[in-house]
């Protein structure tokens, strides 16, 4: 069998049944996440800006400064720099130690962001600076060498020349014939002179230039002392874990609920019986806090829309009457606490004020609780029938102010139920009673535990499987309509306990809605119908 598709009411239905794991799931990450921020040492974040652009003056004498074919390649090289061993040498001469900084550009601009982090806001302040200053001081320096470099070669190339000229001029002031000599060399030494005076003019040039060189990058903001941490954030923390825990609620929700192998809607209930028509959708009863201290609902609170639900139910009995004889009806559920013998007793109530005869039975006869329900006397019942002790007209009790309805207790707790229960005796009590009544209701054991339920469904002519939401799991209830089913129970319907608004469908709001519909100044129904 296909699974049905899931829809948003649904979904929805899981994230309100979960949704207790949803909040201690955001009240956890949030927790955690605020206890971590508050424990956390602040950490303070300085920054300092540096330019890799030389100045105007520094282009007015070298033409090529500023152009560069790759912009972000010099940009990174420019980083690499400044984590280079003689920016660290200079930043440890001014600072004792190298703290860790991150350089990064900026954008599209040539500024590189130098920021430093400490937990004390005038030592990121100090370390941003220091790298700042001593990486433009490297840039000065580097390109100071180099202009330097530069000049001495320069000036090499001047005394080489002044060699050359001086050797002509020696060798013009020595020749015998002195004019001609002059108008031979002379020629050569003036080429001489005018190439020297080239690198000269050179050489000025280089003088001025290292003079005003920068090394292409200058300080545009220095790094500040921050007022404020940049961590932890616990607003932003809180905020993001919020954001998770709920994440991981939802998820927690959703696999809660497909590992969660509960009965919660009637959905649940006819998938798993397969074929067996829902009956009764009983609400959860509020106001019942001891749940100990058994309690009939329908009379407690006859206008109450539990006991309307418990009223429907039987309207739903009756017409599966119509079909079949249903004149004896077992009620029995897979296991124990799910709400068998509450809902025989209230179903005998509705029953009863509809005009029938009804008597109860308790065949449970490991647990009995029926004459809780009612408060009579349980020191005889079916087992002393069974056993002859006494006669059924004495055994039988009758509920006070309810002259309809009439119990059977239990008895005795016998050594032997299953025996009992098989037995012909069992055939004749059931078939007395059903004489002198309407309608005889059995609260029978579970059907797992024990196999009481399975034999005396030979002896019945419709059986009802009681089912709690949250409780009942759907292979208890798959298990049980198998062995019902094994032995040919006349099974009729399942009743499903403990129901939520969200699973009843809008019963109780309708209830309540046509409940308040009354005309004023008139009294209710007596909580007594007729059939």
């Amino acid at each position: 069998m296909e699974a049905p598709e899931l829809d948003l009411r649904d979904y929805l239905r899981v994230l309100r049944r979960r949704r207790l794991v949803i909040f201690m799931s955001i009240v956890v990450v949030v927790g955690a996440a605020l206890g971590a921020s508050f424990l956390q040492t602040p950490v303070y974040k300085a920054s300092a800006d540096v330019l890799l652009q030389p100045r105007t003056t520094e282009s007015l004498f070298d033409p090529q400064t500023g152009q560069r074919n790759d912009p972000a390649r010099a940009v990174d090289t420019e980083i690499q720099v400044i984590d280079s061993q003689p920016v660290q040498k200079a930043v440890r001469d001014k600072l004792g130690v190298v703290p860790p900084v991150s350089v990064a550009g900026l954008g599209q601009t040539d500024v590189i962001r130098i920021t430093a982090t400490s937990t004390v806001p005038a030592r990121a302040a100090r370390t941003a600076n220091a790298y700042a200053s001593s990486y433009i001081d490297f840039k000065r320096t580097q390109a100071v060498d180099d202009i330097l470099a530069a000049s001495q070669q320069v000036q090499g190339k001047i005394d080489d020349l002044q060699h050359q000229i001086d050797a002509i001029s020696n060798q013009i002031a020595s020749s015998p014939q002195r004019p001609v000599a002059e108008q031979n060399l002379g020629g050569s030494r003036d080429a001489l002179v005018s190439q020297q005076a080239l690198f000269k003019s050179k050489l000025d040039q280089l003088q001025v230039d290292s003079a005003i060189k920068t090394g292409g990058a200058q300080l545009v903001t220095q790094a500040s002392t921050p007022a404020s941490p940049f961590k932890p954030t616990p607003v932003r923390n809180g905020a993001i874990a919020f954001v998770v825990g709920a994440l991981f609620g939802v998820g927690l929700a959703f696999l809660f609920d497909r590992l969660d192998d509960s009965i919660k809607l009637k959905e649940d209930v006819e998938k798993v019986a397969q074929g067996i028509p829902t009956l009764g959708l009983i609400p959860v009863v509020a106001t019942w806090k001891a749940r100990e201290q058994p309690q009939v609902i329908s009379l407690a609170d006859p206008n109450s829309s539990v006991a309307e639900a418990y009223r429907s139910m039987r309207t739903a009995v009756q017409f599966m009457g119509l079909d079949q004889p249903m004149h004896t009806l077992q009620i029995t559920s897979p296991s124990a606490a799910e709400g068998k013998t509450t809902t025989l007793a209230n179903l005998a109530v509705a029953l009863a004020r509809a005009g029938q005869r009804v008597v109860m039975v308790d065949c449970d006869l490991r647990r009995p609780r029926i004459h809780d329900f009612f408060g009579v006397a349980n020191d005889v019942g079916f087992t002393s029938v069974l056993l002859g002790e006494v006669p059924l007209s004495e055994a039988v009790q009758e509920i006070p102010n309810e002259r309809l309805l009439m119990v059977l207790a239990s008895g005795m707790i016998p050594p032997n139920p299953s025996e009992l229960l098989a037995s012909q005796r069992t055939v004749q009590i059931l078939a007395a009673l059903q004489a002198e009544s309407d309608v005889v209701l059995i609260d029978s054991p579970p059907v797992l535990p024990v196999t009481d339920a399975a034999v005396l469904s030979a002896r019945v002519d419709a059986t009802l499987i009681v089912t709690r939401a949250g409780t009942t799991s759907k292979r208890e209830l798959a298990r049980a309509v198998e062995l019902l089913r094994q032995v040919d129970a006349p099974l009729v319907g399942t009743v499903l306990n403990g129901v939520t608004d969200e699973s009843a469908y809008g019963y109780s709001y309708n209830y309540r809605y046509y409940s308040r519909a009354q005309p004023q100044g008139r009294r209710p129904v007596p909580a007594r119908d007729k059939r």
